[in-house]
């Protein structure tokens, strides 16, 4: 994905915060793209966009389940 940009463009993942989405989110970054990184725990969506911003990329953190309609921000 090294040859694809993303400048500009606003991507959100759902569980972000660990596993497949945390490297997804991590990769999307270094793609340019401002990631938006949810998971169903705030602390670890934090931690990722934390981690992404430290490495020079954008990122914030969302806490949003999914499943449940009423935990949209």
């Amino acid at each position: 994905m090294s040859d694809v940009s993303l400048e500009n463009e606003l991507v959100l993942v759902t569980g972000g915060g660990q596993g497949l989405g945390a490297a997804i989110s991590r990769v999307l970054a270094r793609a340019g793209a401002l990631v938006a990184v949810t998971d169903v725990r705030a602390e670890r969506a934090d931690a990722v966009a934390r981690e992404i911003a430290r490495l020079g990329g954008k990122a914030f953190a969302l806490r949003i389940d999914v499943a449940d309609e009423h935990t949209a921000p």
